[in-house]
């Protein structure tokens, strides 16, 4: 199968700076056989709806290939998230590095939550997020909300440029 995931750190982890550790994660999905076949550029944009301060995000996506189901596959990325030290999973707090399947193709809607996992493709809140959406469209612009039916370039369009979102200079 072929998904896109999503990136994004705001602090520094054990591996180095916000783009060093996404820059781990995406090697540590290589040695767990995800073939990473293109990247987005790189986004900084401010934490939304954060209580307290906190450092600017870096976000990008990447679309990866892989024989591993969408279950085994976010076991795979919390596991990564929870090597780069991001252990809570609590709703807007920083960190180190946040892992998240946005679609998949061929296109799908997948549904669980248990006590253990949960998992919607594609990803519930993408469709808001011009820091997801952004991403996306350097890399799939033509991919299919599944739910919407429209594409990700059209999407991003209508949602406008409604938070401070910068490309950076920088690639992962």
């Amino acid at each position: 199968m072929i998904y896109v995931i999503g990136l994004g750190s705001n602090i520094p982890s054990k591996y180095g700076d916000k783009l060093q550790t996404l820059r781990f994660a995406m090697l540590e999905l290589e040695k767990n056989n995800i073939k990473i076949l293109k990247k987005s550029y790189l986004y900084s944009s401010a934490p939304q709806n954060f209580l307290s301060a906190a450092d600017n995000f870096i976000n990008a996506a990447i679309m990866v290939e892989t024989i591993q189901k969408p279950l085994i596959l976010l076991n795979c990325l919390k596991k990564i998230e929870r090597m780069t030290g991001r252990n809570a999973y609590k709703q807007n707090t920083s960190r180190t590095c946040d892992l998240d399947i946005l679609m998949a193709k061929p296109f799908i809607n997948f549904f669980i939550k248990d006590h253990i996992n949960y998992l919607e493709i594609p990803h519930p809140k993408l469709i808001e997020r011009d820091f997801v959406l952004r991403p996306m469209s350097d890399i799939c612009p033509n991919w299919v909300h599944v739910k919407k039916n429209s594409t990700i370039m059209s999407l991003a369009k209508s949602l406008g440029s409604s938070s401070k979102l910068y490309k950076l200079k920088e690639y992962l």
